[in-house]
């Protein structure tokens, strides 16, 4: 069973990133939009969820959850930014290896060993992500011209640079979460209980973000239906993935299903060379084969 909620998971937050990225235009307000939305959205649902599977959700809960969860919102506002910058082609995978990141704060915090396939394994995505954010032809399609927004070479170098400041951004906060996870669900909360709780501070988020951008702008020309409509079904797609991914790893092991939901990157990938008509180079691609092969490695457990 874990093996098709996997699947699912793969498929809706693959999905989700695509359309993110359709819509991660340079409207200023874009941002905060879709962390109102998707705040909302999830909350709505998770609500619902509470209802009919009667999870018991409690002030201390909320209290307990809310550091870890606004880590993760300001990994979603990182990753929001940089899709504004950088391909999501190359931005997803990069964002995709905190595991590594999760794995290096075990070694140091934890004392936990490692193998040394799995030391190899980080050397590996690191390569990989290092190389792949080494990307000229990036800067340079944004600097011709013949582009109608064409920019200096030194305005589109810095544009791809902050790019990849909040990709890895991202990257270090979700790790950040992830391993405060692991320790909070060693603990009285149950995945239902940390699933509703985030959903609930995400959704306030949410509010006081749509609050914000209702007080400090007007109302006519703030919402455009054929936009916002993408960012609604984005926001959709990306809340069913929470919920499949809770139930992939409630059905199976951590350790089979983890690697498995991280090469949603690979989905990401191949949606934007179709939808989207992002092309990379047969190097890159060859970076990325680099990281996912690190990703399953590092998730393997003799």
């Amino acid at each position: 069973m874990w093996i098709i909620f996997s699947i699912l998971t793969v498929l809706l937050w693959g999905t989700s990133e695509t359309i993110f990225k359709s819509v991660s235009n340079n409207e200023r307000n874009s941002v905060l939009k879709l962390i109102a939305y998707n705040g909302i959205i999830y909350g709505i649902i998770a609500i619902i969820y509470m209802f009919i599977t009667q999870t018991e959700i409690s002030f201390e809960v909320i209290t307990a959850y809310l550091p870890i969860a606004l880590v993760y919102i300001a990994s979603m506002f990182c990753t929001y930014k940089a899709m504004r910058m950088v391909k999501v082609s190359i931005l997803s995978p990069i964002q995709n290896s905190s595991c590594v990141f999760v794995t290096i704060l075990c070694m140091v915090i934890l004392h936990q060993e490692v193998e040394w396939y799995q030391l190899v394994a980080i050397g590996m995505i690191i390569l990989g992500i290092i190389l792949l954010s080494i990307n000229k032809d990036e800067t340079l399609m944004l600097a011709r011209p013949d582009n109608e927004k064409a920019i200096s070479k030194a305005a589109a170098y810095k544009l791809y640079l902050t790019g990849l400041a909040f990709a890895l951004g991202y990257m270090l906060l979700d790790a950040v979460g992830s391993f405060m996870d692991e320790n909070v669900l060693e603990t009285d909360l149950s995945e239902n209980q940390v699933l509703v709780a985030y959903a609930l501070i995400y959704m306030v988020v949410g509010i006081i973000c749509l609050i914000y951008l209702l007080a400090t702008h007007k109302t006519e020309g703030l919402f455009n239906f054929k936009e916002d409509k993408r960012k609604l079904v984005g926001s959709l797609v990306e809340t069913a993935g929470q919920f499949t991914y809770i139930y992939a790893f409630a059905f199976g092991d951590a350790a089979l299903a983890s690697p498995f939901i991280a090469a949603y990157s690979a989905v990401t990938i191949i949606l934007s060379r179709i939808f989207l008509k992002e092309k990379l180079r047969v190097r890159q691609y060859a970076m990325l084969a680099l990281v996912f092969v690190g990703i399953i490695i590092l998730s393997i457990e003799v």
